[in-house]
């Protein structure tokens, strides 16, 4: 394991390492990069680039006009259009058209649920759980 010296976080490999210490960089930095189109700046290159490919949106939907910068990203935009669901939860069946959307779910599956309710004690695996929950049931009409 490769640990970070400034705030401890640990990386399987030295180049992921190196990845994350960039992050640590001042925005006023000399290593810092000034995107040439918005002017927005990036203390790290793999951020930067991918930050330059929102200023060339070549895929666009067809049912609604919106444009993306890869491929990949308005194939998941379409199942927004299809309701296609193609990615379930293996403990529940729970379906999700978006993979990151199922690793959240995947997390309320867990032993370890830290976000608690002040009101109901309800116990949740993900905050953006309990703040909808918070929404939701719990403090409707209290």
């Amino acid at each position: 394991r490769h640990a970070c010296g400034e705030c401890g976080k640990t990386y399987a490999t030295s180049s992921n390492l190196s990845r994350h210490k960039q992050t640590h960089r001042s925005l006023d930095s000399k290593m810092a990069k000034k995107c040439p189109t918005c002017g927005k700046v990036y203390v790290s290159m793999p951020a930067m680039a991918m930050h330059l490919l929102t200023h060339d949106l070549k895929h666009k939907c067809e049912v609604c006009g919106k444009a993306f910068s890869r491929p990949w990203l308005l194939q998941g935009h379409m199942r927004s259009h299809t309701g296609e669901k193609p990615f379930g939860c293996a403990h529940c069946g729970k379906a999700f058209a978006d993979r990151s959307n199922l690793r959240a779910h995947m997390q309320t599956h867990s032993a370890f649920k830290h976000f608690k309710c002040k009101r109901c004690s309800k116990t949740f695996a993900l905050k953006s759980y309990l703040n909808k929950h918070y929404e939701s049931a719990c403090f409707k009409g209290a």
